[in-house]
């Protein structure tokens, strides 16, 4: 009877490489969720609690100081670059996805070919592929916040109009918006409530959103606080004017749209053209694989497309900033 239930191992030596290498990834996959399940569980039973009555300011403010103080400006950059996305990613999450990427990439090149090399450059592109895709989509958060302005400008000057205070207006307007801009209506109004002067309060919300139509609103709140005058009024005729820019932009969009897809198009032949030849052709790659002055001109090919290809994303790029 034992010797029906005995369990029988197969060594390593005598399964497939790619079931092996498959074996040893899973394992380590395993042990990875393991340690991080009890990493966390110990993390909790040691953090520190919140106070009934929610953070105290120096915590609050603890986050934006460390953002002015040496890596805290980077690590500041790259929670920006995550939450422009508009995907609901963090700066440790959007780090994960990047670390996840390149693990994905390292062990889909290292199962075929058993090639440490191979899979480092595999880890490498992966995670490089990942953060490009998060960079693209980092513009998401400003044209959100672009579109959303003048209607949260008139609602807050509808507010003002009805004898609210400006803090209590930046609230009320927060509750009627969505995000992203609702968060920088809170922010805002948080801080000239703890007594921060407008015009400071402003300029660090502003640089925050790094969108020129915030800027200009920062600006009104600014001269307002130091000129006076009819705030309502001027928050009118700037959210008109903000429409009147986003409409102008979606008409250039627009038209320019068949020349960016030809600009795209024209960029991605040479490497489409590439694998082509590679795949239906490959004895016409043999000479620049095989020759010196071949390999050189293979590399300079790649090294200029690349420029071409970054030169292309800017000029597509700058028409977000205006």
């Amino acid at each position: 009877m034992s010797d029906l239930v005995r369990p029988v191992f197969v060594p390593l030596n005598a399964m497939p490489p790619w079931a092996a290498a498959a074996l040893v990834v899973l394992a380590v996959v395993l042990l990875a969720v393991v340690v991080y399940v009890l990493l966390a569980g110990a993390g909790g039973l040691v953090r520190r609690r919140e106070p009934d009555d929610g953070p105290s300011l120096a915590d609050m403010a603890e986050p934006y100081l460390r953002a002015r103080r040496g890596v805290g400006r980077t690590d500041a950059d790259f929670d920006r670059l995550a939450e422009g996305t508009q995907l609901g990613l963090t700066g440790e999450s959007a780090a994960g996805w990047i670390l996840l990427g390149g693990a994905a990439a390292a062990v889909l090149a290292y199962l075929p070919t058993f090639d440490e090399f191979y899979a480092l450059i595999a880890a490498l592109l992966g995670g490089l592929a990942v953060f490009l895709v998060l960079w693209t989509m980092s513009n998401r958060r400003r044209r959100a916040i672009q579109e959303q302005l003048p209607d949260g400008l008139f609602q807050l000057s509808r507010s003002l109009r009805s004898g609210l205070n400006l803090p209590a207006s930046l609230r009320e307007t927060a509750s009627y918006i969505p995000t992203p801009l609702s968060g920088l209506f809170t922010r805002l109004a948080a801080a000239l409530s703890l007594g921060e002067s407008t015009r400071h309060a402003v300029r660090r919300v502003a640089d925050t959103a790094r969108v020129t139509e915030f800027d200009l609103f920062s600006e009104v709140l600014a001269l307002h606080a130091e000129s006076g005058g009819n705030l309502p009024a001027m928050l009118d005729r700037l959210a008109a004017s903000i429409r009147d820019r986003n409409q102008y932009r979606g008409y250039f969009r627009s038209v320019t749209t068949l020349a960016r897809i030809g600009a795209y198009f024209v960029a991605l032949s040479a490497p489409v053209a590439f694998v082509l030849y590679l795949v239906f052709q490959p004895e016409m790659l043999e000479r620049f694989v095989n020759e010196p002055v071949g390999q050189n001109m293979l590399i300079a090919a790649v090294v200029l497309e690349v420029l071409g290809l970054v030169w292309i994303t800017l000029l597509l790029r700058r028409q977000d900033d205006y």
